[in-house]
């Protein structure tokens, strides 16, 4: 699997995104869109695109530790041995944030 590198990125309408470097603003899809509505924004005054950033990271973290998790489990199990794993292969976290 080719190495994604991702930017976390407040876009000019307040919300705050997880997309490819490589995409310009609007040619792709974001991967994640975090929207904070005016009376969240008031509640966490006005530190949205800090916690959208952190909102982001946390999950990104959450599914490497799962699928690491995963990992373990299935080589423990004998589904797989270490052989079967190629670290280029695997998927996350097999991309660079930025």
């Amino acid at each position: 699997m080719p190495e994604a590198m991702l930017e976390i990125v407040e876009l000019d309408d307040g919300d705050v995104v997880l997309r490819r470097v490589d995409s310009a603003e609007g040619s792709s899809e974001p991967f994640v869109r975090i929207h904070f509505s005016e009376e969240a924004k008031g509640l966490i005054n006005g530190q949205s695109a800090q916690l959208g950033r952190l909102m982001i990271s946390m999950g990104l973290q959450a599914v490497a530790k799962a699928h690491a998790e995963a990992l373990k489990e299935a080589i423990e199990s004998g589904e797989l041995t270490d052989v079967d794993v190629d670290p280029e292969q695997s998927p996350p976290p097999n991309t660079k944030l930025h």
